[in-house]
């Protein structure tokens, strides 16, 4: 396919841009979450979902050095730092939290209390890492009879925080820590088909492997979308820390398979392995990650193949899911939070949105990495 023309992204850039610039002025001390109708409900900074909300607004001071994204993403900070001092809801998403709030805005402002906040929360994550498994584990206390022994998809995409910390502190822990996870991930996630699991389970006190499982896809041994698009951005992401091309061909395979199994609309089911009689909900959050990852990856690796798919997926979602009505305050339509329990089945998803907007940065060749170690 041909490549996205700018003509095509520098408008849908400005016309987010205008949509974030109306939503940032609503409230500086809550988080959209999730759409219902054509607004975002709102909540306070207890949740995973809320570092999305300062990365838009980070991306959103880069795109336009409005310093109102500025002062509504540093009005957000301290309610990062009261929910560490507080240990609210602390879990493997420490990455998702913190990298885009307080690591971000260290990258752009030089902001030294933020980078000691993104540490802080990188000394927390390091914290849940068991070391008779090499894994992090993903919820619940540490050491938690029903949890201890978990990993998820999710993680991969958390571990960045950890690599961020190692080059910042020196301090080898961090990266040995992800790198472990990063293996572990590999070899106990993936099936050889290529799809994945979301979960797998050890034994938390030998760290022996258990079994897989699944919590948000259909079922154990179905192929839930939004999970396999966190490993596919999750495994670019650690083979760009660690130039190491076993990540990269892990990642590149992930994300072959992802568009292998996509409908004809190129939009991604919530689940990839559905039978037949099954609830057949989009995801368009799930295109979003997965088009960034393979946008890293063919920028580690000057794979034309995989920028070709990664823009198809972009297409696809401008196409098929983005918010036509003028007062809309989401960007991409079709979002599915958690089908199993039937939370935001088909709505605004905030972290949908961020990497939409993250996507068509990229595709524009200015984009700040706050994943990666590459900075501005």
């Amino acid at each position: 396919m041909a490549a996205l023309p700018i003509s095509t992204i520098d408008p849908m850039i400005d016309q987010t841009l205008l949509r974030l610039r109306r939503l940032a002025q609503k409230d500086s001390r809550r988080f959209p979450n999730y759409g219902e109708a054509n607004r975002y409900v709102w909540a306070e900074n207890k949740n995973w979902l809320a570092g999305f909300w300062p990365g838009l607004l980070w991306l959103a001071y880069h795109a336009t050095e409005d310093n109102l994204f500025r002062r509504q993403a540093e009005a957000l900070l301290p309610t990062f730092a009261e929910r560490l001092d507080r240990q609210i809801h602390i879990t493997h998403d420490l990455g998702f939290l913190y990298t885009l709030s307080a690591r971000a805005q260290w990258q752009l402002t030089g902001d030294r209390a933020a980078r000691d906040l993104a540490l802080r929360a990188a000394a927390d994550l390091l914290g849940r890492y068991r070391q008779p498994g090499r894994y992090i584990q993903a919820w619940g206390a540490v050491g938690a009879a029903d949890e201890g022994g978990r990993i998820i998809a999710d993680t991969m995409m958390n571990l960045p925080l950890l690599f961020w910390a190692a080059a910042e502190t020196g301090d080898k822990r961090y990266r040995q820590a992800a790198e472990n996870h990063t293996h572990h991930s590999i070899k106990y996630l993936l099936r050889p088909d290529g799809s994945s699991h979301h979960t797998f389970f050890f034994n938390q006190e030998t760290g022996e492997p258990d079994h897989p499982a699944t919590h948000q896809g259909f079922n154990d041994d179905s192929w839930w979308a939004r999970g396999h698009a966190w490993l596919i951005y999750g495994f670019a992401l650690a083979a760009h820390w660690c130039e190491n091309d076993e990540f990269l061909d892990t990642a590149r395979r992930s994300a072959r398979a992802f568009c292998n199994a996509l409908p004809d609309t190129k939009v991604p089911l919530w689940d990839l392995r559905l039978p037949a009689d099954a609830p057949t909900y989009q995801d368009s959050s799930a295109g979003a990650i997965a088009a960034c990852g393979m946008l890293r990856i063919a920028r580690l690796s000057d794979d034309k193949q995989m920028r070709e798919r990664g823009e198809s997926l972009i297409e696809a979602l401008l196409d098929t899911c983005l918010e036509e009505d003028p007062q809309g305050e989401g960007i991409l339509r079709h979002g599915a939070l958690h089908i199993p329990k039937m939370w935001a089945p088909d709505a605004y998803l905030i972290f949908g949105d961020y990497f939409f907007v993250e996507a068509l940065l990229t595709l524009t060749n200015d984009v700040p990495d706050f994943w990666g170690p590459g900075g501005e």
